[in-house]
């Protein structure tokens, strides 16, 4: 949280700075960059300096960036990505009731470049949580470089089976306790007439590919439509392939899912 407290000394010592420019500034980020980890729930620099300040010494007492840290070590240790890792924590907003009432409490994101970002509520119940994003994250990060996935050659297919994978990966890790809210998105005759309905487009690219993984109202397409058909993809390969371990799972290419 080193930046969070460099910026907020910073508001400290001058109250006219701009605070957007201050913010992009000391955490070295676009201002594009900055309306992304708004978009995902973090609480706008431009908030209440009160505010902020106890909701940084919050998360300081939580100690989740150690926490972070320790976990991303074990999961590198154990399963070694060989790329190095690197994470900035930001705060949430807590009256962000997407992430609050969707996600639990944490939102993340995993870059092709290997940085990630957690976005965490400042409360201790959002532990358990935060655990199973972690790994969630790190298995982005594992298959990414297993199979050498770039942004500009990733198609739907790829982008569901990583999710799905993501999901199994958390569930062998950690338990069937920890999985999130993605695997129970559609109901059973909902992922049969999807999963028929998405295939003249598994390998469609780019951002045309968001309406099937997030859901979209005006084409009709379910909330995390392609997070629930990329766990039912990799569960139903697993179900037909019994004992393979994740690792091997982690290095098949998205094809052997179809």
């Amino acid at each position: 949280m080193k930046h969070m407290e460099q910026y907020l000394n910073n508001i400290n010592r001058n109250q006219d700075d701009n605070r957007t420019e201050l913010f992009c500034n000391v955490f070295e980020v676009s201002s594009e960059r900055l309306k992304f980890l708004l978009f995902l729930g973090m609480i706008d620099p431009k908030y209440d300096d009160d505010v902020l300040n106890i909701k940084l010494h919050k998360m300081k007492q939580l100690m989740f960036e150690s926490y972070i840290q320790t976990e991303l070590e074990r999961l590198e240790n154990k399963y070694q990505s060989n790329k190095i890792i690197t994470f900035e924590l930001f705060i949430l907003d807590d009256h962000d009731k997407f992430v609050m009432d969707k996600l639990g409490g944490v939102s993340a994101t995993t870059e092709w470049s290997g940085e990630m970002c957690f976005i965490v509520d400042t409360i201790e119940q959002v532990k358990p949580v935060l655990k199973s994003v972690i790994a969630h994250e790190f298995h982005h990060h594992l298959r990414i470089q297993r199979l050498n996935i770039t942004e500009e050659n990733e198609t739907l297919l790829d982008r569901m089976v990583m999710e799905g994978m993501a999901e199994h990966f958390v569930k062998v890790e950690l338990g069937e306790g920890y999985l999130g809210p993605y695997k129970d998105a559609l109901s059973a005759e909902e992922i049969e007439y999807w999963n028929s309905k998405v295939k003249s487009h598994l390998f469609d690219k780019g951002t045309t590919t968001d309406a099937f993984m997030f859901g979209c109202q005006e084409q009709k397409i379910p909330f995390w439509c392609g997070y629930a058909l990329g766990y039912f993809l990799v569960a139903r390969y697993i179900a037909t392939h019994p004992g393979l371990s994740i690792k091997t799972l982690t290095a098949l290419p998205s094809s052997e899912f179809i």
